[in-house]
């Protein structure tokens, strides 16, 4: 056994103050009058002192009137025998603010407080480390929230489960929430449970990773979907750890399932829209038949009255004469009719643009003027206010149009008065105006406000008839971009005005 001599007693001291000037935490001890006795290198190089300056120093003189206010209660606690352990946020040597760990143990002889020790250590640099990785994990949180994604895990030899806080939102729990394995699985919707458990049996056994999509039902009784994504850690070829994702999919398969259900509408319309074309050229079809097997006999049987008027008209068969003169007036009415019905079931439902071309002005007035009456035709007077010859129409629906404003003229208005077409110009907008001119009673007044829909009857509601005339007068005019007007209306009389109108030149 050695003897410790003062001069092994010195090594050993020597040896303690190189290992603790070694020791990057300050270190200093204190006696109970704040005086310094005891100062290890780091303590000496942060206040930038000598240890001839440092020894005996008071510590208000060392830390100044500032830091040492604000560590005062700590020293008071530290010589009332309490140990004392707080952060501070000091200058350095260099002038740079650094974050500091210091405590206060009290150095406690015989029940008497002789001073305290002082370590002081530098955590500036785990505060950056920790305030980067709240930064991170807040960045993580953020883009979690953003993209409805979370992590878990599972210990499968604990069966501890961990949740990270996106997760237990998904789930309507609140954030920190951390469930046994067993209320995890009661979250599954229960008609996918057994179905995820053997994709969860299989996955760990073959180790595999896997993912699924599956219903889940949260705390809040919430229906909802998520996407799993699932990956097992094994130890000595056994599994010991599952982890993945989870990502809340609700609202993507909402919007899949509304276009699914819009896919599968839009299919039902193409069949129908399909199957009404079939229909309309069925329609188109009937109509031709109706034209040609109808149309054409009366038309024969309209030549056959005329032959038979004049025939008796030479005989002087005055009574005769007038009965056929009475048929032709009803075979004219049907015939013209026919002639609405089948414009309106053929031309005016189409939705394809009208083909237009250059037509003569006073060839579309003759042909409807024809269409008229032999003995009506000398009451109409034509008055020309414009020198145009020719305009852009589709001249078999115009004839039509002002062919049903002439008959309506003629009908309304007293025998043997006159009925005047009236052609002219527009500038704005650039268009043919075609007035007719009656000098009827007028429209009925309980007409007026639906005089050109279908179903109106015409100048009086107590003409018999379905309606159609001016119907079809107004829609020609749109077809053609145009429209039709009451221009006047009175006792003395009535004017429709029709306005075509043209394209501008280039």
């Amino acid at each position: 056994m050695r003897n410790n001599s003062p001069s092994q007693s010195s090594d050993i001291s020597y040896y303690m103050r190189r290992l603790v000037d070694h020791v990057p935490s300050m270190l200093a001890y204190w006696d109970k009058d704040l005086r310094c006795r005891f100062a290890n290198k780091a303590y000496k190089v942060w206040f930038g002192r000598t240890p001839e300056q440092i020894i005996g120093i008071r510590m208000e003189d060392l830390l100044g009137a500032k830091l040492f206010a604000l560590n005062e209660a700590y020293i008071r606690g530290a010589l009332a025998g309490q140990e004392q352990q707080f952060e501070r946020i000091v200058p350095g040597p260099d002038g740079v603010q650094r974050h500091s760990l210091a405590s206060y143990l009290p150095d406690i002889v015989d029940g008497q407080v002789q001073g305290f020790l002082v370590q002081v250590t530098e955590v500036t640099k785990l505060k950056e480390t920790e305030a980067a990785l709240r930064a991170s994990e807040a960045f993580l949180d953020q883009t979690g929230r953003m993209a409805s994604v979370g992590g878990w895990e599972v210990d499968l030899r604990t069966n501890a489960v961990k949740w990270s806080d996106q997760v237990c939102r998904i789930y309507d729990l609140p954030p920190g929430y951390q469930p046994t394995r067993e209320e995890a699985r009661q979250f599954v919707d229960p008609e996918a449970r057994d179905w995820l458990n053997a994709m969860v049996a299989s996955g760990t056994q073959s180790g595999k990773p896997w993912e699924a999509e599956f219903p889940v039902i949260t705390a809040t009784g919430r229906r909802a979907w998520v996407r799993c994504f699932c990956e097992v850690a094994f130890e000595g070829g056994l599994p010991v750890r599952m982890f993945g994702a989870v990502q809340d999919i609700t609202e993507q398969r909402t919007k899949e399932a509304e276009l699914r259900q819009e896919q599968s509408m839009r299919q039902r319309i193409e069949q129908q829209v399909a199957e009404l074309d079939r229909l309309l050229k069925e329609r188109s079809e009937m109509l031709d038949v109706l034209a040609h097997e109808v149309r054409q006999p009366l038309n024969n049987a309209s030549a056959a009255l005329q032959s038979a008027k004049a025939s008796l008209s030479s005989l002087n068969d005055v009574a005769a004469t007038q009965r056929v003169a009475r048929a032709q007036k009803v075979m004219n009415q049907v015939m013209a009719n026919i002639d609405n019905t089948l414009a309106v079931a053929a031309l005016l439902a189409q939705s394809a643009p009208i083909a237009r071309q250059d037509a003569d002005v006073d060839t579309l007035i003759g042909v409807a003027v024809a269409d008229m009456p032999a003995e009506e035709q000398a009451r109409i007077h034509i008055e020309r206010l414009t020198s145009t010859r020719t305009v852009s129409m589709d001249m078999s629906l115009m004839r039509l149009a002002l062919r049903n404003l002439l008959s309506n003229a003629l009908k309304f208005s007293p025998p043997d008065a006159p009925i005047t077409i009236r052609v002219s110009d527009s500038d704005a907008p650039l268009a043919l105006v075609i007035d007719v001119i009656d000098e009827g009673p007028g429209v009925a007044p309980d007409v007026l406000p639906h005089l050109f829909e279908r179903g109106a009857h015409d100048h009086h509601h107590s003409q018999p008839g379905h309606g159609l005339g001016l119907y079809i007068v107004r829609r020609v005019m749109e077809l053609h971009g145009g429209q039709v007007n009451l221009l006047v209306q009175g006792q003395s009389g009535t004017t429709m005005r029709l306005t075509m109108v043209q394209a501008p030149s280039h």
